[in-house]
């Protein structure tokens, strides 16, 4: 929803809430080709409960009037790996015995786990490049500082003896040879 221009979502209160912060769950619509006898709200939150809290069935759902496909809004966790496929077992005593379930995931958003703003994904991430920038800004800062202090003196085992020209050399041994 757009207020103005501005994007506004409307998200479950929590304890935990923080307004900087957009929530990781939304709501979804999954299941394609779901068997006719499975529309109904406790089955069908029953099939989901590994993905997510069911909210409600729309009215076509309930109705039974669109046998395609069954709506289902529910929360999802956007942090978590969406599961493509559920199982839906028909025999409680064989668990062989089922099929596996398509589900579709409409008109969720990416979820930025380092902002934590949802529409992008982390490796797009605008306010993570500019921390990094100002990160790489600081230590370029940092190493030029340390770069004008005065350097330490190295330590005993890295001064080197000064070398010599061949010339000196000779010279000292002849002063020697004379004493």
């Amino acid at each position: 929803m757009s207020i103005q221009g501005q994007l506004m979502r409307i998200q479950t209160w929590t304890p935990t809430f923080k307004p900087e912060e957009e929530t990781p769950i939304v709501p979804s619509n999954p299941f394609p080709e779901l068997p006719w006898h499975c529309y109904n709200k406790e089955i069908v939150t029953a099939l989901l409960s590994p993905i997510g809290e069911v909210l409600y069935l729309d009215t076509a759902t309930t109705q039974k009037t669109k046998g395609s496909l069954a709506r289902a809004r529910m929360k999802v966790d956007l942090t978590q790996v969406r599961r493509p496929l559920i199982w839906i077992g028909y025999d409680e005593e064989d668990i062989n015995i089922g099929r596996w379930q398509a589900v579709l995931y409409e008109s969720v958003p990416d979820y930025c786990t380092y902002c934590k703003h949802q529409g992008h994904l982390i490796h797009v991430c605008t306010i993570k490049k500019r921390d990094e920038d100002q990160r790489k800004r600081r230590e370029q800062e940092a190493e030029g500082e340390n770069g004008k202090k005065e350097q330490p003196p190295p330590s005993m085992h890295e001064q080197t003896e000064p070398q010599l020209d061949q010339e000196e050399t000779n010279f000292s041994t002849d002063k020697e040879n004379k004493n």
